[in-house]
């Protein structure tokens, strides 16, 4: 054997000779009781009895070695493995000189039959052992060789029967030495494979872990840093607002305004850190209720119209008739969703219309399905702006950034809290036709819009 061979291929290779051993050995003690009465009933020969009990012994050692190798800790069993193929080794080569001495020792009986017969279980001994012993060439060969030789020299005569019994049994020697070392070859392949597996899964384990440690690290940075700028910032925005009471000059005032508007600005990103981190961190809480759809609408809607009519914007909603008047969800968060949303489509609109629709999809005795939709006149977004956005996690483009500012925290903020609550946003969007965000979301039903049904049914 190579003593290039890796460790892990070695320790299968010994794992694989003591796996059947066991059952192999049973096999052997009832071949050999078969050979012995076979003998007896054919021949007169006492001798075949003292065979019978050292196959038997043998046996008995090899079984002891098999429970012993699987009663050792693994990891010993491991550190010990050229050692316990050298005990392999060994009571394959003890195995192979008794079969050998039974074949020489029935064979030279003279009895056709019974030559025949112990040929037979002798290539049936030797056959059976290469799934077993092909794991290791040597082992294997050290079985063998002597089994069949002793076949071939017990066989040996002038007549033509004994001269092709010899010439079958070197052929047979052939072809099952053959045999054993393409077994040895797939079995090698097998375990290459297998170390290779088992090392890639372990480098996937190993970059799974180091992603997981590096979305933490990141999470708790973002937190972090927003807790540690909102202290400043709110200093800045008292600071400012206790300025705007104070008498100034009209420079003066026309520098404090782009100041109190942009450091509110500021501060609206750094909320929206705080509140991305703690979505990415799982430390959101969601709490459903009933809540009536109507005011999930108007209050949406209140949020964002000064917005809208500054910049000359029809912000309107539209509910689908046959949608339960009651639904059972996190009205909170949902309105997170849609002042993100609808602020959005705001800030990159400059004329036209900003429509929200609602539209039943599924409707159950105990649940509704709803898609939301948020429609825009704006400027749109090219295919090849949409791929580039990939789960909304950046603006569109550098040029909208600079024209409209903004960190662009809103869409992935919108876009885990319906993730979280059973949805997934999407986006429709042609250059120059307008966009459409939309999502679908399951609600419970109130007991009474479960009547209600049962009574319309």
């Amino acid at each position: 054997m190579s003593h290039s061979v890796d460790p892990f291929t070695l320790g299968r290779r010994v794992e694989l000779l003591y796996r059947n051993l066991l059952m192999g050995q049973i096999f052997s003690v009832i071949n050999a009781i078969t050979l012995t009465w076979i003998s007896n009933s054919l021949t007169d020969n006492r001798a075949v009895y003292g065979w019978l009990l050292a196959t038997i012994s043998i046996a008995g050692y090899r079984i002891r070695q098999a429970k012993q190798y699987r009663a050792e800790d693994e990891t010993f069993r491991i550190s010990n493995t050229i050692l316990w193929r050298k005990r392999a080794q060994l009571g394959a080569i003890l195995s192979s000189i008794i079969w050998a001495s039974g074949a020489l020792l029935l064979m030279w009986q003279g009895n056709t039959p019974l030559q025949l017969f112990t040929a037979f279980v002798m290539a049936g001994m030797v056959a059976g052992a290469v799934p077993v012993l092909a794991a290791d060439r040597l082992i294997f060969r050290s079985y063998a060789v002597p089994i069949v030789l002793a076949v071939f020299v017990g066989s040996l005569g002038s007549d033509a029967l004994h001269i092709a019994f010899s010439l079958m049994s070197l052929f047979f020697l052939a072809l099952v030495t053959r045999s054993a070392d393409l077994f040895h070859g797939t079995l090698e392949e097998t375990f290459r494979l297998e170390h290779e597996k088992d090392g890639l899964l372990g480098n996937l384990e190993k970059a799974r872990a180091l992603a997981e440690r590096s979305d933490r690290a990141k999470t708790e940075f973002l937190a972090n840093i927003s807790h540690e700028l909102r202290t400043p910032m709110n200093g800045i925005l008292g600071l400012s607002e206790l300025l705007s009471f104070e008498p100034l000059t009209n420079d003066q005032k026309s520098l404090l305004d782009p100041l109190r508007v942009s450091a509110h600005e500021l501060m609206q990103q750094i909320e929206h850190l705080i509140q991305l981190s703690a979505l990415e961190a799982g430390h959101v809480k969601f709490q459903a209720a009933p809540f009536v759809v109507n005011e999930l609408l108007d209050g949406s809607l209140a949020a964002q119209i000064r917005n809208a009519i500054a910049k000359g914007l029809d912000l309107s909603h539209s509910a689908d008739p046959h949608l339960p008047d009651v639904l059972v969800g996190d009205l909170a968060h949902l309105q997170q969703v849609f002042e993100h949303l609808v602020g959005n489509a705001i800030k990159f609109t400059d004329r036209g219309t900003i429509s929200i629709k609602t539209r039943l999809i599924e409707h159950s005795a105990d649940q509704a399905k709803v898609e939301f939709s948020i429609v825009d006149t704006g400027p749109g977004i090219s295919p090849e702006q949409l791929q580039r956005i990939g789960g909304m996690l950046v603006q569109g483009d550098a040029s909208s950034a600079r024209r409209f500012g903004g960190m662009g925290l809103g869409l992935p903020i919108a876009r885990r809290l319906i993730e979280l609550m059973g949805g997934e946003l999407g986006i429709k969007s042609e250059l120059g036709s307008g966009s459409t965000f939309h999502f679908t979301l399951p609600f419970a039903l109130t007991e009474s819009d479960t009547e209600t049904d049962s009574l319309g049914a």
